[in-house]
């Protein structure tokens, strides 16, 4: 009888995130995709270095950024449930800089220019921080 209640238990689980997963998957794919949805984003980070390139990109997130003898910055896009974006910043393998990681939750019909804006503004207070 146990059994039949943890198989009923996982089962509903299951059920209940697919189907969190297909409605963020279909939120996306009816914005054009990630790279339409978050197009205004990605043009500020791609737009900030010549070497900048979309690295992985599925239904539901983007890793986008630049990596070369200089280090790896990359910006990690993932679209959440409830109509929220998570954008997490990496720094790694940089000569000047230690590595470090920072991390923000938006709305995901906020303005881009403004989630950029805040962006860097943490950013910045980071860089002051290590100095």
């Amino acid at each position: 009888m146990i059994w039949v209640i943890i198989i009923a238990v996982v089962v509903f689980i299951a059920f209940k995130l697919g189907s969190m997963s297909g409605q963020v998957v279909g939120s996306v794919s009816s914005s054009g995709g990630m790279r339409v949805k978050y197009a205004k984003l990605l043009e500020n980070i791609l737009g900030g270095h010549k070497d900048s390139k979309i690295f992985v990109e599925t239904r539901t997130y983007i890793r986008a950024g630049v990596s070369n003898y200089g280090g790896t910055t990359l910006f990690h896009i993932q679209q959440s449930t409830g109509n929220k974006v998570i954008i997490q910043y990496e720094v790694k393998d940089n000569p000047v800089v230690p590595s470090y990681q920072l991390e923000w939750t938006f709305p995901d019909d906020m303005d881009q220019d403004e989630m950029m804006a805040v962006m860097a503004m943490d950013m910045q207070k980071k860089m002051t921080q290590m100095q």
